[in-house]
């Protein structure tokens, strides 16, 4: 069975939910401040997003990767929201699509890969062009998963095609800063849509959730990426050495810092171009996050960014600053 997802949204604080089906994970079991007992705490997961989840009650029959079905309200909790669970029952795991349990991108998947094809055509350089051309589009395994996979597990864009969502808007955001500035930009083009490629690897996402694997725990997106993208390069009689060694520079140093998970830090003008861009869409994303989560509220708590941030600027502003006072 799969769920219908398709214009649907997060429960909000103040809705009661009832028939809402979800996925557990990160269950806790909480010891009462006071008394004995204790209560518990879960992530609820389905293809429309997360939302924290509370049961009260001193025992339950359920355990992490369980589908449930559940109702309760949603209620504010400390800089965000939790439903209080009053109901559950226990789903049969062959009764439900493993990923339809797994949010996706809100953004239609033909109309990214239609935008995808526009930006490589669009690149100058013909051996940069054909580079990104054999690998997003030609080559049948990374194509596919490049389409596919998630940006992330949970900071930026952490839903199935994120990855390709994040890369186009990192072009945008990447030329954007380039401007009129003497630098290559189908070398930045390059960068943009490489840079996490090793993403397709690091997380498995053909499941009911996004988790790590093993070779993504162990090596990581930035090796398994720079990998890739050296073995496309020597797929091609010829490839220029100095473009090969600037695109793969910008793979290596995306990250930015060497305490980050970059091997090497930014040394060229489309490599700083690149690694801002990308700092600033996943930055972007979590901003608008965390004011999709708090809707009623001009400032939303980011976990990620671990402060509040003013994500929905146009809410009323009900205690203005007086700036004209004496």
């Amino acid at each position: 069975m799969s769920q219908s997802t398709a214009g649907a949204s997060l429960p909000r604080v103040g809705d009661r939910i009832a028939d809402y089906v979800v996925r557990v994970s990160q269950l806790r079991q909480i010891k009462k401040r006071e008394g004995d007992g204790c209560f518990y705490i879960f992530k609820a997961t389905n293809a429309i997003g997360q939302l924290g989840a509370v049961v009260w009650n001193d025992a339950i029959d359920f355990k992490n990767g369980d589908y449930l079905r559940i109702a309760g309200d949603v209620k504010a909790y400390k800089d965000g929201s939790q439903v209080v669970v009053a109901r559950w029952e226990v789903l049969p795991r062959e009764d439900y699509e493993p990923q339809s349990f797994v949010p996706r991108c809100p953004r239609p998947l033909g109309e990214m890969i239609e935008e995808l094809d526009q930006v490589v055509a669009a690149v100058e350089d013909p051996w940069i062009r054909r580079l990104l051309s054999e690998m997003l589009l030609g080559d049948g395994y990374v194509a596919r998963a490049h389409q596919n996979a998630p940006a992330a597990k949970f900071h930026h864009q952490p839903y199935l095609h994120g990855l390709l969502e994040h890369n186009l808007l990192v072009v945008k955001r990447a030329l954007g800063l380039a401007g009129d500035l003497p630098v290559n930009r189908s070398i930045v083009v390059a960068g943009a849509l490489l840079h996490d490629i090793g993403k397709i690897e690091e997380y498995a996402y053909d499941g009911d959730s996004i988790e790590f694997t093993e070779v993504g725990n162990l090596i990581g997106h930035i090796a398994l990426g720079y990998f890739m993208t050296r073995k496309a390069i020597e797929r091609i009689p010829d490839f220029p050495s100095d473009l090969a060694t600037q695109v793969l520079h910008i793979v290596l140093s995306h990250q930015g810092r060497l305490d980050f998970g970059s091997p090497v830090e930014p040394r060229t003008a489309e490599a700083f171009i690149v690694h801002h861009a990308d700092a600033i869409d996943a930055y972007l994303f979590q901003v608008a996050r965390a004011g999709a989560e708090s809707p009623d509220t001009r400032l939303g708590w980011s976990k990620s960014l671990n402060r509040f941030v003013l994500g929905n600027p146009k809410a009323v502003d009900t205690a203005p600053y007086d700036y004209h006072r004496a």
